[in-house]
Formats: structure tokens, C-alpha cells, sequence
């Protein structure tokens, strides 16, 4: 085999086998939490009426991620609806990602490996390749148009090939259909195509079959929005704060393994919203181990503006910047808290950073750049490492609360549920949302109104979500229960 044929294929191929390492490695079959199990129940119903009545009954922003709901629908049929099932779901948009970095950066072996590297090691990858839910769908649609841009953009005057505008066309229809979050991005990326003259001279001529597929769904997707918005659907009141502002550049950067776990960092109900920034402190080595050289790494990137021309540096910060202060604007104004999957789009541009500086780091020759980007590398990994394996990081385990449950009430006891009614349902744990009903689990989000006897057993989840009030945990101290059992993200009083 030639030499030259090895340097050109090697690479991507030994980046290949990777991802498949990788993606074998991160999906697990741990309890579904909350919005998985949410997902979970969409894809149970056998027709396609059956999900959208379950989407329409729900009205929720669920409603908003059309193209995802049909994806893990369909994909039910084939594979089923068990956690694993239902995860594994990601894996072709994983290798959409890849393929996308593959193709974009392909005159730039350099940055590629650089790239893919941090791809197949990131956090932040691994944490949304192991949930049921659309964000690994949204970064491949990201991925997709962003590259297709940054290709575009290295050839001004070219007229863009047919194969460019199906990418970008799939990009975007991927982008958009994976949930309403996309649409500020795919219109930023668009912009400064319309500047472009080899967009404009190939619209009409290569890019016209992928038009014709492509823009009329993305109208239709465009009409569904504009619906879901007159119909008032939106995510509920979860206020913002400094803490869940920060939080999205802390799971974007690579920092959410190696620090404490979700139920740690979640504040405690929604009249105190702010994180208690004291569970940081155990956690401080491994984060700056992390931190200190990227930090530093990222400074001299940014001083360098990562190899980008002035002109090219300002458009890809305000690409970056402008879809990310609307969202934040909106949420600020709507009392939505945004957390870093939902600003899933914005992780290309922190994907290229990082490996920009990782190259600067590796290629500056000197001792201490190069320990630094192995220090990150390293730090990276075993971030990601923790959130597959480190129990602090594991999901709620509504699966065994459920069959606690289920087994208290086998036995006589009366149980309240102050937690998930979509858990219930997927692990067949009877509720009831009124009554005291015999043989059936009472769902509270507090003290309710009336009660025929106090509950032999309470089970809690997310204080700041089921007992927001903070009046269910004065009727446990009140009636001087007892904890019998904890599960992650539970608490089991008892009497």
C-alpha cells in the first residue's frame, strides 16, 4: 500500500474504530430519568396517531422537537423501547457528527485529528450519546452546517458542488427538526452564506435537487413552530440565574465529570434557584487540572484569534455569540433556565477552540505546551470516564424507587409519589393523581388538600421539582418520619 494512501486513510480509519470503542463504552442501561422517560413514552404507542396524541396530551416542549420524536418513533419499531434501546438511538448521529468533521476539515489533517480527538473524548459527547433525547441529533445538525460553512467560507469565489448543498440542506433540516433551540442557529450560519458569491451562483444550478427536497420541509418546520407557538407551548417557569448561565460553558468545556454530581449541583427548590457553589470545593484539583491549561491554552489561541484571519475571527464570534445571547435573552425574559444541552448548536464552535489549542499547544514545541495538551487530553477522558462509571454521576434510579414502590404497595402500604408521573407509567408503577386509592401510588408535588390516613411511605425526587413549596419535607418533619431508604435522586420516608 502506498505511503501516501496510508498518511491520507489511516487516521480517519483508527478514528472510526474510536467512535465505535466509544460508543459501545458510553451507552449504559442505567434507570431512565425524567425526560427520558418522557421520550420513552412516545415511542411506545404503535401508530403514528398514538404519538401524537401522546405529544398533544402532554403539550409540552416536547411539541418542539418534531423530527427527533419521528426519529426514536421509527426507530422503536426496530429496536424497542428498553433504556438501552432507546439510547443506542444516538449512534448514527455520533457517526454523523464524525463523518461531518471528517469531510469539512479534510484539506486540514492537522486540525481534523485534533478535532475528531476531542470529539471522541469530550464529556460532554459521551454525557448526551448516553441520554434518549434529541441532542446528539441536534450536534450532527450542527456539525453538518457549520462545516458546511467553514468550507464555503475557504472558497469564496468557487460555485458550491452539488454534495455541499445535500450536506448543507440535511444540516440544517437535522438542525431545525431536532427541536426549536436550533432555529437561531441555522438562521446565524445562513447569513453569511447569503454574502457568498458562490452560494448565490450555485443556488439555482447544483443546489436545486437538494432545494427542492430540502426547503419545502424546512417551511413545514417553519409553520409547526410558528403553531407551537401560538399555542403557548413552552418548557415551564424554571427562572434563570448566574449559576445556570455559568453551567452551560461547565458542561461545554469538558468540567461536568469531574466535578459533583447532578442531584448535587440542582438547587434545592425554585424560591432559592442558585447552585450551592460549596459542592464545588472537593471537586476543585481534578476541575483546575482541567481548567488551569485550557484556560491558558484558550488565551493563546484567542490571542492568535485560533489561526483565523481578523476578518474571519469577528464572523465566527458573532455566529458563536449571537444565537447564544438570544437564547439566554429569552430565557432571562420568559423564566426559562437554559443549561448547556440546550445551547447543543454552540458546542461546534467550543469543539474547534479546543482543538485549535490543543494543535497550538502540541505544535509550540516547547516541554510545558505540549504536557499542557496532554493534560487536557487526559482531563478530558477521565471526565468522561467519570460520567459513565462514577456512581455520583449515575441517573436518578426511578426504576428501583418504582419497584420499592410497587412492592410497599403489594404489601398493604399506602404510598405517596413525589416524582415523576412519566417514570411511573414506563416502569408500571400504578398512580393515582386524586385519591388514596388502594393498591396505587398517590402522585403529590406537596402536601395534598385531602388525605384519608397519613402514608406509611413518601418517595421523594428533586425537592425543587415535587415539593417546590418546601411543605411536603415539613409534613415529614412534622409527623417525624424517618428516611428507610435512599436511591439516586430519592429519598424513601417512612413511618
Amino acid at each position: 500500500m502506498p505511503s501516501a494512501f496510508q498518511s491520507r486513510f489511516l487516521a480517519p480509519v483508527l478514528f472510526l474504530l474510536l467512535a465505535g470503542v466509544v460508543a459501545c463504552l458510553a451507552i449504559n442501561s442505567q434507570s431512565l430519568w425524567i425526560d427520558e422517560a418522557q421520550t420513552a413514552l412516545k415511542a411506545i404507542p404503535p401508530t403514528l396517531h398514538g404519538l401524537w396524541q401522546a405529544l398533544d396530551s402532554e403539550h409540552n416542549s416536547n411539541l418542539q422537537l418534531p423530527l427527533y420524536m419521528l426519529y426514536i418513533w421509527g426507530w422503536a419499531r426496530l429496536f424497542g423501547v428498553s433504556e438501552v434501546a432507546l439510547r443506542a438511538a444516538n449512534i448514527p448521529w455520533f457517526f454523523v457528527g464524525l463523518l461531518a468533521i471528517l469531510r469539512c476539515l479534510r484539506h486540514r489533517p492537522g486540525l481534523r485529528n485534533a478535532t475528531l480527538l476531542v470529539y471522541c473524548l469530550h464529556p460532554f459527547v459521551w454525557y448526551y450519546l448516553d441520554e434518549a433525547r434529541p441532542y446528539l441529533m441536534q450536534l450532527s445538525g450542527a456539525l453538518l452546517v457549520a462545516g458546511s460553512v467553514l468550507t464555503a467560507l475557504d472558497e469564496e469565489e468557487q460555485p458550491l458542488s452539488a454534495s455541499w448543498w445535500w450536506h448543507f440542506g440535511a444540516g440544517l433540516a437535522i438542525l431545525c427538526g431536532a427541536g426549536l433551540l436550533g432555529v437561531p442557529w441555522a438562521v446565524a450560519l445562513l447569513l453569511p452564506l447569503l454574502c457568498h458569491p458562490g452560494f448565490r451562483k450555485s443556488m439555482l444550478r447544483s443546489g436545486l435537487p437538494a432545494l427542492v427536497l430540502f426547503l419545502p420541509l424546512l417551511v413545514l418546520l417553519a409553520l409547526y413552530f410558528a403553531w407551537t407557538i401560538k399555542e403557548n407551548i413552552s418548557a415551564g417557569y424554571r427562572p434563570m440565574n448566574i449559576s445556570s448561565t455559568a453551567s452551560v460553558f461547565y458542561d461545554q468545556l469538558g468540567f461536568m465529570g469531574l466535578g459533583p454530581g447532578r442531584a448535587t449541583l440542582r438547587p434545592v427548590s425554585l424560591i432559592d434557584s442558585n447552585t450551592d457553589l460549596s459542592s464545588l470545593y472537593p471537586y476543585l484539583l481534578p476541575l483546575s487540572l482541567l481548567g488551569l491549561p485550557l484556560a491558558c491554552g484558550l488565551l493563546l489561541a484567542a490571542f492568535r484569534r485560533f489561526g483565523l484571519s481578523p476578518a474571519r475571527f469577528i464572523v465566527a464570534l458573532l455566529l458563536a455569540a449571537g444565537p447564544t445571547a438570544l437564547i439566554f435573552a429569552l430565557g432571562y425574559v420568559h423564566h426559562v433556565r437554559i443549561l448547556g444541552r440546550h445551547l447543543t448548536p454552540l458546542f461546534p464552535f467550543i469543539l474547534l477552540a479546543q482543538a485549535c489549542t490543543l494543535l497550538l499547544l502540541w505544535k509550540s514545541g516547547c516541554l510545558l505546551g505540549r504536557a499542557a495538551a496532554a493534560l487536557i487530553l487526559v482531563a478530558l477522558t477521565v471526565s468522561s470516564l467519570e460520567i459513565r462509571f462514577a456512581p455520583r454521576h449515575f441517573k436518578d434510579d426511578n426504576r428501583s424507587a418504582a419497584a420499592a414502590a410497587n412492592q410497599s404497595l403489594a404489601q398493604g402500604k399506602t404510598v405517596w409519589w413525589a416524582a415523576s408521573q412519566e417514570c411511573a407509567q414506563y416502569y408500571h408503577l400504578p398512580i393515582d393523581l386524586t385519591s388514596d386509592h388502594p393498591g396505587m401510588a398517590r402522585y403529590v408535588t406537596g402536601v395534598p388538600a385531602s388525605f384519608t390516613a397519613l402514608p406509611n411511605q413518601i418517595f421523594l425526587s428533586k425537592p425543587d421539582l415535587f415539593d417546590a413549596s418546601g411543605d411536603l419535607s415539613a409534613f415529614v418533619a412534622a409527623h417525624h418520619y424517618h428516611i428507610e431508604g435512599s436511591f439516586q435522586a430519592f429519598t424513601v420516608w417512612g413511618k
